[in-house]
């Protein structure tokens, strides 16, 4: 292919998000990766594509946010099958867009297409990038992921050791069969086309049979035992072939650069030598002794947790209204509810007295939202609030700066002696950056919001989530966009166990050191798609994520047994390791509510091995847990009796009608113990 000297850029998940409150644009958080491109990359003109900013109120004053090598355009919303906005592509030109079915239609209007501004370097040199699957010695495949420049998709334990799957330049692939390691290319268009594994089960001659003849005459990329991994075309979904598995049916891969780096465990403080020289900026915080004895010793009723629980599953599953148009059929990302449920989750939260925002990404031709809120932790240290509030008015407006005078006095005592010489040779962008940093102001957490408060510094995320979406696709003739799918265990049960937490903890807004953070996960059914978008962009933005805990299928319960599961296992020991913590906190706390049988904790590492729960792990990379497991984070996943027990024990109880429109029956007593489980050992985690 001849180089691109073009880039145009979609904003989407992969590119960066713009900061917004009440429908006016106040700035724009650019991802490291088109960053990189626009201040690195000489000889291509990179656009950034604004879609739905046009329209927006101070969409005009983003340019201030902008380094030099990139341009902005802000548009109206984007509308799909209008070949005449793409005609007259020229190769020249790459058209950057996480969605398949956007850079479909450029690569059929002539432009060059790419999943992710990580890629323009590469198509900058006239290099077309290709999948494969890379394997061997773990310290050899990084290394090789680091000098070849490929973007990685996935990587975890293989039989050869360590699997990569990624975007390569061609000449990569002889560069790691050089370097001792296995290579297989991948037959796809990772241009147009989007990785999809497709799960089967152990011992379910029914799953197989069915996925056999779903994927009857679609190529096989690669295949292992229990999984297989496809190529989904612009077109089509993963719900129109029906990909069965015993929990989570598929996972979505998609191009991540930050995968292999480190994750960020703890917030990292101010450097000072001690609290009582702390700059005149600064304050210590500290909570209570006798407050944290009493937060860390309390144990609050369960029927006062979790109140307004049955309230809440009725409405989000079809029982009662959900909003002023009534009740609401399915929660499935193509269906139209969602986009009600995503309203209505906002509404919720708002009315709690939480600042929710709109983690937003697209997949599939169509734009979702994770739905995020939280309650933020005092940390160790905060800037004086009067100092702060100054400098908050100043960067929330997405005008031109003021006068320096007017705001680098107090920074300085933060900053090195030289910190400010010459910034007024330098664009607003670039001060604005530097302004940011020294405060620490990082697009974790909406701080340009003005009703939302800060966490204090050192205050870590202790993540609380749930996937909101909903699937019939196990039912003949399911047609995602408009069949029922009221998903009442799955996964309203988890839905509403989140929202009741959210009630519960904001009697404790103040009181606790690190920050809880309430997520509704978009599009899990179609395969983690929401929430690996989303840990991948915490991970860019360097969140420091304590904890994650996730609730899926929370309420079948058929018999008297009333046994549920922890799922910490994952294929990487290490991080499985730092999630049975995690797990054990939960055990313990429903040991002491003593109304649930003693947690059954997955700790293995491989989907095979059952039901030895010390090798396997039948939950592993098949719900949201996972999206932060393979970023490096510890995570557990609490759920109902679904996989199979030990021969002494009682039989699973997994639901009958998983994925099926008949989804309507839970236990609520014993979803809610679970809930107020999760809730002791979420204070725990954020005192």
């Amino acid at each position: 292919m001849p180089p691109i000297t073009r880039a145009i850029v979609v904003l989407d998940q992969t590119s960066g998000t713009l900061r917004q409150e009440d429908g006016r644009l106040l700035g724009l958080d650019l991802a490291p990766s088109l960053h990189a491109a626009a201040t690195g990359l000489s000889g291509v003109e990179i656009l950034l594509v604004l879609p739905g900013a046009a329209d927006l109120p101070g969409a005009e004053a983003l340019t201030g946010f902008a380094p030099a090598g990139l341009r902005l355009l802000p548009l109206g919303p984007l509308s799909y099958g209008d070949h005449g906005a793409l005609s007259g592509g020229d190769p020249a030109t790459a058209l950057v867009s996480a969605d398949r079915r956007l850079r479909g239609e450029a690569q059929a209007a002539g432009f060059t297409s790419a999943a992710h501004p990580a890629l323009i370097p590469m198509l900058a040199r006239g290099v077309t990038p290709v999948a494969a699957r890379i394997a061997g010695p773990r310290a050899v495949v990084e290394r090789f992921a680091a000098r070849s420049g490929a973007i990685p998709m996935q990587f975890q334990p293989a039989t050869e050791g360590w699997a990569l799957i990624a975007l390569t330049p061609p000449e990569a692939q002889a560069t790691a069969a050089a370097m001792g390691l296995s290579v297989l290319p991948l037959a796809c268009d990772p241009a147009t086309e989007d990785l999809v594994w497709a799960r089967l089960d152990a011992g379910d001659p029914g799953h197989q049979d069915d996925l056999a003849a779903a994927l009857a005459g679609r190529p096989i990329l690669y295949s292992e035992p229990g999984q297989i991994l496809i190529a989904l075309k612009p077109g089509e979904t993963a719900e129109a072939f029906h990909l069965h598995g015993g929990h989570g049916h598929a996972e979505f891969l998609a191009p991540d650069p930050g995968l292999l780096q480190p994750a960020l465990h703890e917030a990292a403080d101010f450097d000072v030598p001690d609290i009582g020289k702390l700059p005149e900026i600064l304050e210590a915080v500290e909570i209570d002794p006798a407050v944290r004895k009493i937060l860390a010793a309390i144990r609050p009723r369960c029927s006062v947790v979790t109140a307004a629980y049955e309230a809440d599953l009725d409405r989000y599953t079809g029982v009662t209204a959900l909003d002023a148009a009534g009740p609401i059929v399915s929660r499935h990302s193509a269906h139209p509810d969602n986009k009600r449920a995503e309203a209505a989750l906002i509404a919720d939260l708002r009315a709690m007295g939480y600042c929710p925002w709109r983690h937003d990404f697209v997949h599939a031709g169509a734009t979702h939202s994770n739905i995020i809120a939280d309650l933020p932790g005092l940390g160790r240290l905060r800037i004086r609030p009067e100092i702060l509030e100054r400098y908050l008015r100043i960067l929330r407006d997405a005008g031109p700066l003021p006068p320096p005078d007017r705001w680098l006095p107090d920074l300085g005592a933060l900053a090195p002696d030289s910190w400010a010489e010459g910034f007024d040779d330098l664009p607003d962008a670039t001060i604005r950056a530097e302004i940011e940093r020294v405060l620490k102001l990082q697009p974790w957490f909406p701080w340009w919001k003005h009703r939302c408060p800060l966490p204090g510094f050192g205050a870590g995320l202790v993540i609380v989530g749930a996937h909101m979406d909903s699937t019939a696709g196990f039912e003949p003739g399911y047609q995602a966009p408009s069949s029922p799918a009221p998903g009442r265990d799955d996964n309203g049960s988890g839905l509403a166990g989140v929202l009741s937490l959210a009630r519960h903890f904001r009697a404790y807004a103040g009181r606790l050191t690190h920050t809880v953070r309430f997520c509704f996960f978009n599009a899990e059914e179609s395969g983690l798609v929401g929430s690996k978008a989303y840990a991948a962009s915490l991970k860019a933005a360097r969140a420091p994520v304590r904890a994650v805990i996730c609730m899926d299928m929370i309420g079948y319960n058929s018999d008297a047994n009333r046994i549920f599961e922890l799922h910490a296992g994952y294929t990487d020991p290490a991080i499985r390791d730092l999630s049975l913590p995690l797990a054990d906190r939960v055990a313990l706390a429903a040991a002491q509510l003593g109304r649930l049988a003693l947690a059954q904790i997955y700790k293995g590492t491989s989907t095979f091995g059952g039901p030895d729960r010390n090798v396997y792990d039948g939950a592993i990379n098949r719900s949201d847990h996972a999206a932060f497991h393979q970023q490096g984070w510890g995570a557990v996943l609490a759920s109902e009796d679904f996989f199979a027990n030990l021969p002494t024990e009682p039989a699973a109880d997994g639901n009958p009608n998983y994925h099926r429109a008949a989804d309507r029956t839970t236990d609520a007593a014993y979803a809610r113990d679970i809930v107020c489980a999760v809730a002791r050992a979420v204070t725990q985690l954020a005192l």
